[in-house]
């Protein structure tokens, strides 16, 4: 009797645990499964196995779970955003999931969602430097400069010591031309990291942006004396050269970039430039004309001038005035009007084209660096009146 009693004990007591302990056996055997795919990356694989347990009637929130995360994983981006808004608001997974949504919507550049999410993430863990750090990345991809600044100084004062954080700050300070401040923080960056060839880059640009030439080099030369000759670095390295009157250092870097197929508007118009400061301005023109053509950014006026001069200082007149006259068409400056007006004095001899343009000239510039240019006009005009005036002229 006693036995019988035991047994119907068991079966009414000891039976239900006995199948839940088989139901949580059942579920760990399943998730060893879903980790040995997940080791080995097998994200398809992961999708394929918790598809076959939904349809054979196995459900389980921990399961649905890793099918939203694994939806991302795999790159099922629309998918995985529709699977993780289920998320949003959950007690144990909000975090996570308003973590990956956020990340899809900076893969599919749906920047206002990310910046919706990640100042959730922000409020929500405010000691926390990835958050600000990830929303500036987004402001600066929106070219929102401003706020993309104020974010990563947010994450900086969080994690002085991250160095992404810097490199992409200084960035972010000279596109908005924020020089000074742009120089202290990269102080800061050299300080924790003084052989960061990512900073010393950053260092040539902005040495060079001050005009400090001297620096310029010395950051450059940390660089190339340990092999990077990134295009970018000595192309800015030859200018500073340049600039220091050390022509021969400087055409050396210019003519390895040609040598390495890296050409471009602007290196094409300081191997001109050096050969013109030499006196070889026949030499130069070809470069200057490259440049020109090539140009499709704001140097484009600039570029095409410094052309159009040197074809005047050359005395090829006629070029001269068809390339001036055509940069007319892009360009307001007034120095495009004094030379058509010289090109035109030494090449006619009937002075009334250049008369014309030389007023014009006085006309339109106002600027204190034109000074002598609008003396050497008044000049011109006051020679030529005289002339037309003795031969009976009244121009």
């Amino acid at each position: 009797m006693k036995q019988v009693l035991f047994t119907i004990f068991a079966t009414i007591f000891i039976g239900p645990f006995i199948l839940m302990g088989s139901e949580v056996s059942e579920k760990e055997a399943h998730l060893a499964q879903l980790r040995k795919l997940s080791e080995i990356e097998d994200y398809s694989g992961i999708l394929h196995y918790i598809d076959s347990l939904r349809e054979r009637g196995v459900g389980d929130r921990e399961f649905s779970w890793i099918y939203a995360n694994t939806l991302f994983q795999s790159g099922r981006l629309d998918q995985a955003r529709d699977s993780l808004l289920n998320w949003e608001y959950d007690t144990l997974y909000s975090t996570q999931a308003v973590h990956l949504l956020s990340l899809i919507a900076i893969q599919q550049r749906n920047y206002m969602e990310a910046v919706k999410f990640l100042v959730r993430l922000s409020e929500r863990y405010p000691s926390n430097p990835v958050y600000p750090h990830r929303l500036a990345r987004v402001f600066h991809a929106m070219n929102q400069l401003p706020a993309a600044e104020g974010s990563f100084a947010k994450a900086h004062k969080l994690d002085t010591l991250n160095q992404n954080i810097i490199g992409e700050w200084v960035d972010v300070l000279i596109k908005l031309d924020f020089i000074p401040r742009a120089r202290r923080v990269l102080e800061r960056g050299l300080a924790a990291s003084p052989e960061n060839f990512g900073f010393h880059r950053q260092k040539v640009t902005l040495a060079y942006r001050e005009r400090d030439y001297l620096q310029t080099i010395e950051h450059a030369a940390f660089l190339t004396l340990r092999g990077d000759t990134t295009p970018q670095i000595v192309k800015i390295k030859g200018f500073a050269l340049f600039h220091l009157d050390s022509l021969d250092r400087a055409e050396f870097w210019m003519d390895y970039l040609f040598e390495n197929g890296f050409v471009g508007e602007d290196v094409y118009f300081y191997k001109g430039r050096i050969l013109a400061e030499r006196g070889q301005k026949a030499q130069a023109q070809p470069y200057f004309h490259l440049a020109s053509l090539s140009c499709m950014s704001a140097n484009f006026g600039s570029f095409a001038l410094t052309s159009g001069i040197n074809l005047y200082e050359t005395q090829q007149y006629q070029e001269s005035i068809r390339w001036l006259q055509m940069l007319r068409h892009f360009s307001q400056n007034p120095m495009i009007i004094f030379y058509l007006a010289l090109n035109f004095y030494d090449y006619y001899e009937d002075k009334n084209p250049a008369l014309t343009h030389f007023r014009l000239f006085l006309e339109q510039s106002n600027s204190d660096a034109q000074e002598s240019h609008r003396e050497h006009a008044t000049r011109k005009i006051r020679e030529i009146v005289e002339e037309k005036h003795f031969q009976g002229y009244n121009p």
